[in-house]
């Protein structure tokens, strides 16, 4: 009788997990015909790209500066070139806040906010900082101001 109930649940347990087997698979037997026999069928492949966007800033200077170094009141000083890498999947837009000591240091840069570029696997654009200390910035002054450039999808 044991043997019996226990042969039983085992061939219950078999059976469920056969059925569960059969849910999960999606195949299909695919009969041949002809002759000789040739059996064909398709498959459909999905996937969904995410939203992708890398931004990476290369300055002239180390650990992302651009360093001026000492200069003399009244003269413009440039040369200092900053390169945006921009990898996006989607029409995206740039636009930059400069903060801190821009007025105190004269600071200008190029690149204008841009918007609607189009999706590309790497644009490149320049901005060329100068800047032209005005004669009022009081001497010795240690002068630092931020560029923050945004990049959105």
């Amino acid at each position: 009788m044991k043997k019996t109930t226990l042969l039983a649940v085992l061939a219950m347990v078999m059976l469920l997990g056969a059925a569960s087997s059969a849910v999960a698979d999606s195949s299909g037997i695919i009969p041949g015909v002809g002759n000789p026999p040739v059996a064909s069928g398709n498959v459909t492949v999905k996937a969904q790209a995410s939203p992708k966007l890398e931004l990476t800033i290369t300055t002239p200077d180390a650990i992302q500066t651009v360093d001026f170094g000492v200069v003399d009141p009244g003269t413009a000083t440039g040369g200092k070139a900053v390169t945006l890498l921009v990898k996006s999947n989607k029409e995206f837009s740039i636009t930059k806040t400069p903060t801190g000591d821009v007025a105190l240091m004269g600071l200008t840069t190029s690149l204008a906010d841009s918007t609607a570029n189009a999706k590309t696997a790497g644009a490149t654009f320049t901005d060329n900082y100068s800047i032209n200390v005005p004669w009022t910035t009081e001497a010795g002054q240690a002068l630092s101001a931020n560029v923050l450039y945004t990049v959105s999808q």
